[in-house]
């Protein structure tokens, strides 16, 4: 009789969370299109004058300006932030629920730099369309009232200042929670990302801010969430929010990252519930972050009465396919296309201390070297999410290999916080991998 209950119970917890679930993401994709419309009611014309004043930021870089010459890591997406800068300023006039979903630029011809360019010098002159339906393009709801107040140049100093602000907040509040070697880890784990280039593009930065708030919000609220069984749904609202805001960059930095996270905070050490939480809270994170683009196809379709499903899953097989320039790319091509950005002096100099760091730490704990192997393992599972992905969106990851490695900030920070549990206070440290080991056991 207790296991049919059980079992009854187990049913109606797990109805329960889809239903959640399910309410969670038509909430999210009605707010979405609502935050949209909003941002489509303000006027453009403060936008197009201010946006004028530096533009020629983005004509005397064109479209993917190196910021340290013959560093690839170094290079700004101008080509894409023209054409989200485009989109926030032109002006049309099609119906408010329209323009929100459309997300229509000038078309000048030879790329969408020269298209912002032409349409700001006679933002009333004749010019083509284009269309950008099957992203959601939610960056315009910041973008377009920023554009208010400020050009290009000033938004870039304010995302310089914000990043290093928001790093500083996150490293804080590691700190400040005990965590002071993984906050380093954290700072290395930036390093990988080439930290100085995101607050140059917009591109890049939405990812950055994401994944940052996401990971301060549980750092800050993790048992608050606990509490309230909530961190599937936390899950899957960073899901839905990558989709909303993200241009398809490093996405999976916003599921990994947070997750490094809810392991350093979880009280509980069974390895079995760790290995189960990364398979269902992945589950919920691409639940929300499919289900939230898959929205905007099916409320585009029924809104504009045009078959916005059959582009878009075209542009995802595309994505995933093995075929770059009509030839045959491999997973392990795409893996050491990614990686190859390490494979400059500086960075190897980081790797390799990052190493010894590594080395020493398992000679120190060496009696322990199975419950390091034990308590490391889901760190390793996180760390592989990046290639995961990269195996996944194959295509898109080989051909704009420049931008989506930072997803690897995931594998170092995994990594790096893999190497900070090793430098407790031995008997700390002694007690909290044997913990999770023998917890394992039962």
């Amino acid at each position: 009789m207790e296991q049919k209950i059980t079992k009854d119970n187990i049913l109606k917890d797990c109805m329960n969370q889809v239903r959640q679930s399910a309410i969670l993401l038509i909430l999210g994709i009605l707010i979405g299109y609502l935050l949209l419309m909003i941002a489509y009611l303000l006027p453009v014309e403060k936008m197009q004058e201010n946006l004028s004043q530096s533009i020629n930021v983005l004509t005397e870089e064109q479209e993917y300006h190196k910021v340290i010459s013959g560093y690839n890591s170094t290079q700004l997406d101008n080509f894409t932030d023209s054409w989200m800068l485009g989109i926030a300023v032109y002006n049309n006039y099609l119906p408010i629920w329209e323009r929100a979903l459309t997300c229509i630029s000038a078309d000048y011809g030879n790329g969408p730099l020269n298209g912002l360019v032409c349409y700001l010098s006679e933002p009333g002159g004749i010019n083509e369309e284009i269309e950008y339906t099957r992203y959601w393009h939610g960056y315009l709801v910041i973008l377009k009232p920023l554009l208010l107040f400020f050009n290009y140049a000033d938004l870039r100093v304010l995302s310089m200042m914000l990043n290093i602000l928001l790093m500083f907040v996150v490293f804080n509040t590691f700190k400040d929670m005990g965590f002071e070697k993984e906050a380093w880890g954290y700072i290395v784990a930036v390093l990988f990302m080439m930290p100085v280039v995101i607050p140059l593009s917009i591109q890049f930065s939405v990812m950055f801010y994401l994944t940052n708030i996401a990971l301060w919000i549980l750092l800050k609220k993790h048992d608050q969430i606990v509490k309230k069984n909530g961190m599937i749904l936390y899950f899957q609202i960073i899901g839905m929010a990558t989709s909303y805001f993200d241009f398809l960059t490093y996405p999976i930095a916003s599921l990994g990252v947070p997750m490094v996270c809810l392991f350093l905070l979880d009280s509980d050490n069974t390895l079995w519930s760790k290995i189960r939480k990364i398979v269902y809270l992945s589950i919920s994170w691409g639940f929300g972050y499919s289900a939230m683009w898959a929205g905007k196809w099916v409320l585009s379709t029924l809104i504009l009465r045009d078959n916005v499903i059959v582009n878009a899953l075209s542009q995802v097989l595309l994505r995933s396919s093995h075929i770059q320039n009509g030839e045959k790319i491999s997973t392990i091509d795409t893996w050491i296309r990614n990686l190859e950005f390490y494979f400059e002096k500086p960075y190897l100099i980081l790797i390799v201390i990052c190493f010894i760091v590594a080395i020493i730490g398992i000679y120190k704990n060496r009696k322990l070297l199975v419950y390091i192997i034990i308590d490391a393992f889901p760190f390793m599972l996180i760390a592989a999410m990046p290639f995961a992905w990269y195996t996944f969106a194959e295509q898109h990851s080989y051909e704009h290999h420049w931008f989506t490695f930072r997803g690897l900030m995931t594998s170092v920070f995994a990594c790096t916080c893999i190497c900070a549990r090793l430098y407790r206070t031995k008997s700390n440290s002694e007690n909290s991998l044997k913990q999770g080991y023998r917890q394992g056991d039962k």
